[in-house]
């Protein structure tokens, strides 16, 4: 895959239904349990799979894999108490990865039609050859933990109960001010099946539910506009929805919509800044992808050649971990075959790993770490994130804000660019406070966070013990897949802050 310099983001769950077979609303019926165990009856057979990975392999690659999928997504949105949209669609297909080197060839098909899935293979083979060739190992299922699943499964949901939960977290957001002039609510489900097979012998099945909901309220007073957002997503089902979720989403929106509304304009300079709990998308980006190694590889890395190195400040332990029940980055084994994991990535300020896929770690001499993640059976896998989390320290967080004289307090952050070579960052922020005298103070808009990941990592100087992680949908390389990224409150000593003052 070639280098991506430079990244853009966004720091809410999106989920892209480019490319699906969609229909409107009139006609459709929920798919259910039986559906979808039907669609993964007709996953090709090991046998089958076997031959593929044959044919992967007769021009001298080191490696195969092959990845067949079976997806169906539903998305709904609501503006202003009205159905503005609906789409339904399944996507199903498999794809075939070759590696020689440093050669990748990969090829799918829309299908699980075995001649269509061979062509697709002859395909790969083609691009990785030129050696003697792998061993190709017999294939045995991978036996893994199962921490994530739905309890009310996802396809089951009718299209009027999808609705009918839009309207409540309208209502509730309506309800927190007539200065609330609009309100956007979506609502995005996928189930998902799938079945891979390694030539090193790895054979395994999986359903991945998600689900996610967000909202956009926008506040109107005295010429004066702001929006407020809520994003919530969870690997689970329907009960992700349950109680009160749609009422607190909706207030969550509005109010925070109503607070940015008297937002003075923000200072610009050197300061200490504060980041509340849940602010981990800016270690995700400014950090995060300069340890996924196909970048170390490609010596595009501040963090290369670093292991065992200091790094970051004493107090900075970062962690990815896939098994966290729930969260919108967990899986049970990733897209090579690999059972999710735990990888520590900093221990108090010190570089001790990567995030590997088998590519990488086959390079690297390293073991696999559980990333190897795609978008969708279109695309190979490649090292990604999961949940990535700054782990909580030993300071109150009223206590970092009392003992920071002047500075900002970053709340929630908007978009920004990363370049991942460097590391150096630009980071919006959606709602952020003035700190002054150790008390906050009015809101302000328009601040930008501009350093670099190490420069930040060194300037840590205090961590809370309190904990918040936040749902996203990361990019790298063209592909698309969901994440969450978490942190304790902290202090950063100096930051440089543009602003609009």
């Amino acid at each position: 895959m070639g280098a991506v310099s430079r990244r853009s983001f966004l720091k809410g769950a999106t989920v892209s239904v480019a490319g699906l077979s969609l229909g409107g609303a009139l006609g459709l019926r929920p798919l259910g349990e039986p559906a979808r165990a039907a669609a993964a009856g007709n996953f090709p057979p090991a046998e089958v799979l076997d031959r593929l990975l044959a044919r992967a392999l007769r021009h001298g690659g080191d490696y195969a894999d092959v990845y067949v999928e079976h997806r169906i997504l539903t998305q709904v949105r609501l503006i202003s108490g009205r159905i503005d949209s609906f789409e339904h669609g399944v996507a199903q297909g498999g794809g075939v990865r070759a590696l020689r080197g440093e050669q990748t060839g990969y090829a799918f098909a829309e299908t699980f039609d075995p001649d269509e899935l061979a062509r697709a293979a002859d395909s790969a083979a083609a691009i990785a050859s030129g050696g003697g060739g792998a061993r190709q190992a017999p294939l045995k299922a991978v036996e893994f933990p199962r921490t994530v699943a739905a309890r009310r499964p996802i396809e089951e949901a009718s299209f009027d109960s999808r609705v009918s939960i839009l309207e409540r977290v309208d209502r509730a957001a309506r309800a927190v001010s007539p200065a609330i002039t609009q309100v956007v609510v979506d609502c995005a489900d996928e189930a998902k099946s799938f079945r891979l097979a390694t030539s090193e012998g790895r054979l395994a099945d999986d359903d991945l539910p998600l689900i996610q909901l967000r909202v956009t309220a926008y506040a109107a007073a005295d010429g004066r506009g702001a929006e407020g957002m809520y994003r919530g997503s969870r690997r689970a089902g329907m009960e992700f929805l349950a109680g009160d979720l749609p009422e607190r989403a909706g207030r969550f929106a509005a109010e925070q919509a109503l607070r940015m509304l008297g937002a003075e304009p923000a200072p610009t300079g050197e300061m200490p800044v504060v980041v509340a709990a849940g602010g981990g998308v800016m270690f995700h980006e400014a950090v995060g992808h300069g340890l996924e190694a196909d970048g170390i590889l490609r010596e595009a890395s501040v963090f290369a050649g670093r292991i065992g190195q200091k790094v970051a400040s004493d107090l900075v332990t970062l962690y990815d971990d896939a098994r966290i029940p729930g969260e919108r980055g967990s899986f049970n084994i990733d897209d090579e075959g690999t059972p999710a994991q735990h990888t520590p990535l900093i221990e108090r300020g010190v570089l001790v790993g990567y995030l590997h896929d088998w590519r990488t770690a086959n390079r690297m001499g390293a073991a696999l770490t559980g990333n190897g993640r795609r978008q969708s059976f279109r695309y190979p896998a490649i090292p990604r994130m999961t949940n990535t989390n700054l782990e909580p320290g030993g300071h109150g967080a009223d206590e970092i804000i009392r003992e920071t004289a002047s500075g900002i307090y970053a709340v929630h952050f908007g978009g920004g660019e990363v370049d991942t070579t460097s590391g150096q960052f630009t980071f919006g922020l959606r709602e952020a406070y003035l700190i002054e005298n150790g008390r906050l103070g009015a809101p302000i808009r328009g601040a930008n966070l501009v350093g670099s990941g190490i420069q930040v990592l060194e300037r840590i100087d205090r961590v809370a013990a309190d904990f918040e992680a936040w749902p996203g949908t990361c990019g790298k390389d063209g592909q698309w897949v969901p994440v969450t990224s978490g942190c304790p409150t902290l202090r950063i000593s100096s930051i440089t802050v543009g602003g609009t003052a």
